[in-house]
């Protein structure tokens, strides 16, 4: 569980670096959208939604799918939140828009590619000739 969090600060750090070290000056972007923010809403929340999955994987693992797709939607209002909160920086930039649309589905990827092996229900043999 713990080695999930380190990479995932680790994607978020990276994420963060190449974000504002590479794409603002390439793209010629200003920073009035904090991207310290951008990268603190979305790492922050792919953090919380995989510990979320790891717990209720564990005791309640029959509404693990409901618990990671409600995380998801909450994730989803936030970010929907963040974009109103900032819509005149954005509509005055709209490659703005973009970057952060491309970042929320690179860690969308990350997150998914995390928590599918812990949803997966893979019958143990034991459990299937139990069931025979």
């Amino acid at each position: 569980m713990l080695k999930g969090v380190v990479q995932f600060i680790v994607l978020t750090l990276a994420l963060f670096a190449i974000h504002h070290f590479v794409l603002l000056p390439y793209l010629k972007i200003s920073d009035n959208v904090p991207v310290l923010l951008q990268h603190v809403l979305l790492g922050g929340f792919s953090i919380v939604i995989y510990l979320v999955t790891q717990f209720v994987a564990t005791h309640f693992f029959s509404v693990v799918g409901f618990g990671v797709l409600g995380f998801l939607l909450l994730k989803m209002i936030f970010l929907a939140i963040f974009i109103n909160a900032y819509s005149v920086e954005i509509k005055a930039e709209p490659k703005i828009k973009y970057v952060l649309l491309a970042l929320y589905f690179i860690y969308l990827m990350f997150l998914l590619a995390k928590i599918i092996p812990i949803i997966n229900i893979i019958p143990k043999k034991e459990e299937a000739k139990a069931k025979e």
